[in-house]
């Protein structure tokens, strides 16, 4: 019997240690304490793919400079589900403008809250 539990420990364990390494981020990579908003940026890239829709943006700084941004939503599922996304949304050269949390390490990443179209439409809030 002794023989049988030290077998079945090891598997017992690989069963249940993986679930709390599964457990989901969150938000705390971004400064949740003010929002940041990038005006005139242009799309190059739309992700529609899981954990999280990823769009790639190219905006203008003060110097007339490029800046390269990267913008994390909702997974696909939760954009379809709240908002009526699909991998047709957003396209390479549609200019938006891009309101969420920077990260807290100052790099040009943010969790995005909500997307206006250059047409002023408001995307459902992500």
């Amino acid at each position: 019997m002794k023989n049988l539990a030290y077998c079945l420990l090891p598997i017992l364990c690989a069963l249940f240690v993986p679930a709390p390494l599964a457990a989901h981020h969150g938000e705390t990579n971004y400064d949740t304490t003010k929002m940041v908003t990038v005006k005139s940026a242009t799309v190059t890239n739309f992700e529609f793919i899981n954990p999280h829709t990823q769009i790639y943006l190219d905006v203008k700084n003060e110097n007339g400079d490029i800046e390269k941004w990267t913008c994390e939503a909702r997974s696909p599922a939760m954009l379809v589900r709240n908002g009526g996304w699909d991998k047709a949304t957003l396209k390479p050269g549609d200019v938006i403008t891009a309101i969420g949390f920077q990260a807290r390490n100052g790099s040009k990443i943010l969790r995005l809250k909500k997307i206006v179209l250059a047409n002023g439409k408001e995307l459902p809030d992500l």
